[in-house]
């Protein structure tokens, strides 16, 4: 069958269409990706109040008194989590050492989903130094964007949340942030 050349002009124009229609498909699907992945607002990190580990004063964000506005790390962490055995230790160095270099920065844990006496007894054998807050319920983390333990929430000074490591913070992580937090 031989083509007359009139046929060619529809069958041209409904390729135009077509890949029109997969153009605009793509171009519709790049702008919700991007705008999906990086185009929301950042994220204050949500007021709580917690019992304190040990007793005493409860453990809240946003902080008060002379450490209102000060860039925060708040760690959550559980004495029956495995990963946090080897990490919260790590953590609790890294806190001394800011604390010692007053590099303005708060350490703030979180003992979710624990006993409150095994995450006391954990929070002591880790070296921890800084407040402590037990959340039995585990119904903090969540707030955060966590589903697990252990989790790392950088706050800066204006309560804006920087970063969120789901798992375990590494050594270089946490310093990295704690520089950029205590520039702020």
């Amino acid at each position: 069958m031989t083509e007359e050349p009139g046929d060619r002009a529809p069958r041209r124009g409904r390729r135009r269409l077509v890949s029109l229609g997969v153009g605009l498909v793509l171009a519709a699907g790049l702008w919700v990706g991007l705008t999906a992945a990086g185009g929301s607002a950042p994220q204050q990190a949500p007021a709580f109040s917690l019992p304190r580990l040990g007793g005493g004063h409860a453990v809240s964000y946003p902080l008060t008194g002379p450490d209102a506005h000060e860039p925060v790390v708040l760690t959550f962490f559980a004495s029956w989590c495995t990963p946090c055995r080897s990490e919260l230790p790590m953590v609790a160095r890294v806190a001394r050492q800011a604390q010692a270099a007053r590099d303005g920065v708060v350490f703030v844990g979180v003992d979710g989903n624990d006993d409150p006496t095994s995450g006391l007894a954990f929070a002591r054998s880790s070296g921890v130094s800084f407040a402590v807050g037990a959340d039995t319920d585990s119904e903090l983390a969540p707030k955060f964007a966590l589903d697990g333990y252990p989790g790392t929430v950088f706050i800066d000074g204006s309560g804006t949340i920087v970063h969120t490591t789901h798992g375990p913070v590494s050594l270089a992580i946490l310093e990295s942030y704690l520089s950029q937090l205590s520039r702020t």
